[in-house]
């Protein structure tokens, strides 16, 4: 097996696992709120603090990997994680769980970065688009797990246990990305300005400020339904049982699952990112707006279409990963790319914590203001869309 093949298999095992935990708490959220006695606003709270910390953890990891190298950035990054994995297995309050969520939030906020970085390093950049699409896509196999298949294995070992395998397993991939990951010798993917130059260059540029309000309204409004309340939504309006629940939400993966690599696929084919930017973000807002007028009439396979859409959605808008990549130079790649994932998970944070509130009655009703609201952010995250620069260079 070829050197880059190893390191990209290296890092999509362990970017499965930052979804796993991404997405895990929405099959598990009301066990939790039966376990520790709390309100949906709570465990909205407790979920949130994953995404928080993640965004707080970008800026260091662009920095780390224009400076230090994938190898060094993700073993520091992930042996947080694997201890903040295993207090959210272990711990008796939830103030400790949500300890231990924000230590995951924070540690697996190194590995989708680490691995743009890495693609940019060791893989024609022609097929940029398409190789990352695959990456996000593989990875998303663990969005898949923690749907259906984890909502059977805490019906047999509960959620702890289950969450105590993944962080034993989570620590054994560690300690392979250490032997497999080799650094890179050339001196063009290292930064040699000062971190505030570096940083200074990416916040400062119009088409970066004007991309950065996609993600954190697409990406912070899907993952606010797909990682914590579409579970709820689907058990409370369609009393539905959580196994039903779990195979509903896989839906999302596997329509994202089919799409990032096929937008990768045509993005890289006819040389424009513009086009697949435009179509995810107004497929995404379709969704909210269906939901909205429909939301509580809808049949078992109308729902499992929508969701579908969601998840086909957002491999479409996830371009503008790419689109950062490609507005600067390889030397600050990690940094730029970093930069905006930082507004992927302040909005989903955001998001998870605004809309438990909103929904604090669990009825549809206050599902439908979520819904509402979702629509008209969506609408606006259309004009950014619209009105970005090509970045594809020929």
């Amino acid at each position: 097996m070829k050197k880059s093949s190893i390191i990209f298999s290296s890092l999509v095992s362990l970017y499965f696992f930052a979804l796993v935990h991404r997405i895990g708490v929405a099959v598990i959220a009301i066990d939790m709120m039966k376990e520790f006695s709390v309100d949906a606003s709570l465990i909205g709270l407790m979920s949130s603090m994953y995404f928080f910390p993640y965004a707080i953890a970008q800026i260091p990891v662009g920095i780390m990997l224009d400076r230090i190298g994938v190898r060094k950035t993700i073993v520091i990054l992930s042996s947080i994680a694997c201890i903040g994995s295993l207090i959210f297995s272990l711990s008796p309050s939830l103030e400790l769980v949500s300890l231990g969520r924000a230590m995951i939030g924070f540690g697996v906020g190194g590995y989708y970065v680490s691995g743009y970085k890495a693609i940019s390093i060791w893989f024609d950049q022609r097929k940029f688009a398409t190789l990352t699409g695959t990456f996000t896509s593989l990875g998303n196999l663990g969005a898949i797990f923690a749907t259906f298949p984890l909502a059977i294995i805490t019906l047999y070992i509960g959620w702890r246990y289950s969450f105590l395998l993944i962080t034993i397993i989570m620590i054994i991939l560690t300690i392979l990305a250490w032997i497999s990951i080799e650094e890179y010798k050339s001196k063009e993917f290292y930064s040699k300005r000062n971190i505030i130059s570096d940083l200074k260059i990416v916040f400062s540029h119009r088409e970066f400020l004007l991309l950065s309000i996609i993600p954190f309204l697409a990406y912070g409004l899907t993952l606010s339904f797909q990682g914590l309340w579409g579970g709820p939504f689907l058990a409370d309006v369609y009393n539905m049982d959580k196994s039903t629940v779990g195979i509903l939400l896989l839906f999302i993966s596997i329509g994202f699952m089919i799409s990032s690599p096929l937008s990768g696929y045509i993005s890289d084919k006819i040389r424009k990112r513009k086009p697949n930017l435009i179509f995810g973000v107004t497929i995404n807002a379709i969704f909210w707006i269906t939901l909205s007028i429909f939301g509580n009439k809808l049949n078992i396979l109308s729902i499992a279409i929508l969701l579908f859409l969601l998840g086909f959605s957002y491999g479409f808008f996830n371009v503008y990963m790419v689109i950062s990549k490609e507005l600067f130079t390889s030397d600050i790649s990690g940094t730029s790319v970093a930069s905006l994932n930082l507004f992927n998970f302040i909005g989903a944070g955001f998001f998870q914590y605004i809309m438990g509130i909103i929904i604090s009655e669990r009825n549809f009703s206050s599902y439908q203001n979520y819904f509402i609201i979702a629509s008209i952010l969506m609408l606006i995250a259309i004009i950014p869309a619209l009105k970005i620069k090509e970045s594809y260079k020929t």
